[in-house]
């Protein structure tokens, strides 16, 4: 497989994001893709959206830092060296949506770079290395710096076995998703159980049921016990 090696700030747009959580007077309401869900999510989708804070942005910073399919984000602050760098895909086309803070944001040239296969470059283990050794800062903060980021080094294939490779991964992903959404309503489904089984059985206990009971005189109990023996 043919690889070429270019600069990601050679075959892509990198925006770092300066809007944070608030909501300003005269700016447009948005919803804001924050530091936390790309660190936690592989890909952001449109049904991750509705879980997105709501804050504000200026006109320019819509245009600049909306989330549309094929973008790539990743964290550009962390409190250690080692955890900095994290990207996650855009799969959609997210409407009034916008990244936050702490944020890049790239925009792929589709000519030269998938997205999905970006996403997955950047994961690797070489990237990692690439991010802690030139991350800049001390103490508890650390940060990519522009030139870094634009001189992140990328191993390109043809856009056929990019978007193969990315694919790969992305389905995994899917699977994952799905997994974890099964889990959670198999949890869900259990603790419900539990507690109409709790109801039930509190009920059950408080519940007088002697009037339900036949009652025998005496003189029946005696009949039945000659009749056993």
């Amino acid at each position: 497989m043919e690889l070429k090696k270019y600069k990601l700030g050679d075959i892509a747009e990198i925006y770092i994001s300066s809007i944070d959580k608030k909501s300003k007077e005269g700016e447009q309401s948005v919803r804001l893709c924050n530091f936390v869900d790309i660190y936690h999510n592989w890909a952001i989708t449109k049904d991750l959206v509705p879980n997105f804070m709501i804050a504000s942005a200026n006109d320019n910073n819509i245009k600049r830092f909306s989330l549309k399919e094929g973008y790539v984000a990743f964290t550009k602050d962390s409190e250690t060296r080692d955890d900095i760098g994290i990207p996650a895909y855009i799969a959609d086309d997210l409407d009034n949506t916008v990244l936050g803070y702490h944020c890049a944001l790239v925009k792929p040239n589709a000519d030269i770079l998938s997205g999905k296969y970006l996403n997955t470059f950047l994961h690797s283990d070489y990237i990692k290395k690439y991010f802690e050794l030139n991350a800049t800062g001390s103490g508890m903060r650390y940060t990519l710096s522009t030139e870094t980021l634009n001189n992140i080094p990328i191993l390109v294939p043809s856009l056929e076995m990019q978007e193969y490779i990315g694919n790969i991964f992305s389905n995994i992903d899917r699977k994952i998703c799905l997994n974890r959404q099964i889990n959670d309503n198999l949890r869900a489904s259990r603790v419900q159980s539990q507690t109409q089984f709790e109801l039930c059985r509190g009920t059950a206990v408080n519940a007088d049921v002697s009037p339900n009971l036949l009652t025998l005189d005496r003189s029946l109990i005696e009949v039945i016990t000659r009749h056993a023996a």
